[in-house]
């Protein structure tokens, strides 16, 4: 594909793009966590947690899959043409979704909200290609932090929907949204230069094979979280991953020109960003699951704060609100000291967080404080990590790697979900718990101890990662 040139680096034109993405962004973000509120009322309708539990299941798997799939095909086709597309899928998905109450077409309209994860690579991708070097830092880290405060504030806008309404108003809000953003995009955003597939027509089916690997491995890791992982299913999902990866590494480092390139996730600024990142999604993004179960469990079972599902969603908004706001601060940290002791200080503080978390969890206030500390450190990386791979990317390759980027961090997401409901689930429950169902303050104290010892891996990570910001490559 022809690359477009940069934008001169005026306030007025770098806005003009960065705005109606990080609208689309939201988009993305709203759909992840407003269905979490509905949750209670899913579980109702149809008739248990394991089918309600397939409507998440299904965004995250789609989410992970299209990020890379249709973040190459931006790369190759036009990052905004393929942007219409995903918005229009999603928005597809959330009109399905809002006019049926069967529950396989209700997935179906779920699998399609979750192309939506492709919208992050493909806006990061835009940034790299039509804005100035210097303002590429800015525009992801704006990317980011809409991302970030629409989805701290996905809970509380699904809670206001479900007591005012029924969860089919959360797809009908969605769909409204998604309409809004694909308008948006439409009349704000420049048309794509022509696209060209070139070389890549040969290598599509190639290519592909990485959905079956990246599906096959998060299936089996949803289904031993509630069927173990000697279960003939989860055997037969791992069995199609491993297969399936080995078939699409050896295709993708046969061909000249591959549609999925797998020799760039080599590249050692690259590969030091994700292994930061999966170390990042394996313990810290377990937070809000973590703190959500902590807040609403009783006191009366030993540990907990005692506060109504609504209360719980507030614990974290602050300081998600509050890390978003200061993300373009991140960026400029990233520019001024560099990648390397930028990282390092938020898995520091994230460390610190969850350590005094150990000692201090009676508190609602102090508690509160803490998760700002974690929450902040956690932002810090969050933003850091996409900032590398974008600079360490070839230009036409942007919105792929970012997009792989996203599949790494699902899977390293789902392996963290079921590790911390493990060790939750060890040492069972209070003795004076009714029916000793809630976690000890022992299990909720190993925890804070696995999530603060992830971050310290992440900080010796972050050593490796540049020390200074440098220059597009070639």
């Amino acid at each position: 594909m022809t690359e477009a040139s940069p934008a001169p680096p005026g306030p007025t034109i770098f806005y003009r793009l960065v705005i109606p993405l990080m609208i689309a962004e939201i988009v993305a973000a709203l759909e992840l966590t407003m269905i979490y509120a509905a949750m209670r009322s899913l579980v109702a309708d149809f008739g248990g947690t394991s089918a309600a539990g397939w409507l998440v299941t299904s965004f995250m798997l789609s989410s992970a899959a299209g990020a890379a799939l249709f973040g190459r095909l931006g790369d190759l086709m036009g990052r905004r043409r393929i942007l219409l597309w995903v918005l229009a899928l999603s928005t597809t998905g959330s009109l399905i979704s809002s006019l049926t109450g069967d529950l396989g077409w209700l997935i179906t309209g779920r699998a399609m909200q979750g192309l939506a994860g492709a919208i992050i690579p493909l806006c990061f991708g835009l940034i790299r290609e039509r804005v100035a070097a210097e303002r590429v830092p800015l525009g992801i880290s704006l990317i980011s932090s809409s991302a970030s405060i629409a989805a701290a504030s996905g809970l509380v806008i699904g809670g206001l929907i479900i007591d005012y309404s029924d969860w089919s108003m959360i797809f009908k809000v969605s769909a409204a949204m998604g309409a809004i953003a694909f308008l948006v995009v439409t009349f704000c955003v420049a048309a794509d230069e022509r696209s060209d597939l070139g070389g890549v027509r040969d290598d599509l089916l190639g290519g592909l094979l990485f959905i079956p690997a990246a599906l096959g491995l998060l299936l089996a890791i949803d289904n031993a979280g509630h069927a173990g992982f000697t279960d003939r299913m989860t055997l037969v999902y791992g069995v199609i991953s491993a297969v399936s990866l080995v078939a699409w590494i050896g295709r993708e480092r046969s061909v000249a020109n591959p549609l999925i390139n797998v020799r760039l996730l080599g590249e050692p600024r690259i590969a030091w960003a994700n292994i930061l990142m999966v170390t990042i999604a394996l313990g810290v993004f377990q937070g809000g699951q973590i703190m959500a179960l902590f807040g609403q469990q009783s006191p009366e079972t030993g540990v907990g704060l005692g506060l109504s599902a609504t209360l719980a969603g507030f614990l974290l908004l602050p300081a998600n609100i509050l890390t978003g706001l200061i993300y373009p601060l991140v960026a400029r940290a990233n520019q001024h000291f560099g990648p390397r002791p930028v990282a390092t200080t938020g898995c520091l503080m994230v460390v610190a967080a969850f350590l005094a978390l150990i000692v201090w969890h009676d508190d609602i206030v102090t508690v509160m404080l803490l998760l700002v500390v974690q929450s902040i450190g956690l932002g810090i990386v969050y933003v850091t990590v996409p900032i590398v791979i974008v600079g360490a990317a070839p230009m036409d390759r942007v919105s792929e790697v970012t997009g792989m980027m996203g599949v790494i961090r699902a899977t390293a997401m789902a392996i963290g979900a079921q590790t911390v409901a493990t060790l939750l689930s060890t040492g069972g429950g209070h003795h004076g718990s009714p029916t000793g169902a809630f976690p000890s303050e022992a299990a909720y104290e190993g925890v804070f101890l696995f999530v603060a010892a992830t971050a310290l891996i992440g900080a010796l990570v972050a050593q490796k990662l540049p020390g200074r910001l440098t220059g597009r490559p070639g």
